[in-house]
């Protein structure tokens, strides 16, 4: 049997019936039941908006890099490296003799 797609167009969503319609409005005044979703602690909220804030921020970039830097990388830090290179580049901004200094070594 093969797979089954279906697309809805969002500017034109298929009518309920009468008896959705009914169901849904029966619902609309249900408390909703929160006894088995745990509460965010302060930690996991203030990590939540730190993801939500940086990732406002940020944009896919493709870099080309040597396998023996990338290997590098990825030995010494291990997960996460890609942030770090990341926070690295970030950190350069703020020191333009860095790049200076790089172009230099060429």
């Amino acid at each position: 049997m093969g797979t089954v797609k279906n697309v809805v167009d969002s500017k034109n969503p298929p009518q309920l019936s009468e008896e959705s319609l009914l169901r849904l409005a029966a619902l609309k005044n249900r408390p909703i039941d929160y006894s088995d979703i745990p509460e965010l602690t302060a930690e996991q909220a203030a990590e939540i908006k730190r993801q939500i804030d940086e990732g406002r921020n940020k944009q896919m970039f493709s870099l080309r890099l040597q396998r023996r830097t990338i290997e590098w990388w990825r030995n010494t830090i291990g997960e996460g490296y890609t942030t770090a290179m990341g926070k690295l580049l970030d950190a350069a901004r703020k020191h333009p003799e860095w790049i200076k200094e790089s172009l230099q070594l060429r």
